[in-house]
């Protein structure tokens, strides 16, 4: 499994773990890539906000880290615009 931060986000950073798994396709065995992802606050490196599973799985890992980084962004933005981080956080962890 391969973990990576996938950017900084108006205070937040979000965190992806891609794995690699092998599917069967018509073309025989293809590569495809499970990812999930977290958020946590710049100024707490250990307090992590929020662990989402993506439930879709992407055909190559430069995909799965651009729609983590624009799930991720919008639901930052939802929290933001709430104005309330921490109940928005605990949507995620239930």
């Amino acid at each position: 499994m391969k973990h990576q931060i996938v950017g900084r986000y108006r205070g937040f950073v979000i965190e992806a773990r891609i794995e690699p798994r092998t599917a069967r396709s018509s073309d025989g065995l293809a590569l495809r890539y499970r990812v999930s992802w977290s958020l946590r606050a710049v100024a707490s490196k250990q307090r992590v906000l929020g662990d989402v599973a993506d439930p879709v799985i992407y055909d190559s890992d430069s995909l799965a880290l651009t729609c983590v980084d624009r799930a991720a962004r919008a639901l930052i933005d939802a929290m933001l615009a709430d104005g309330d981080e921490l109940a928005s956080a605990r949507m995620l962890q239930s």
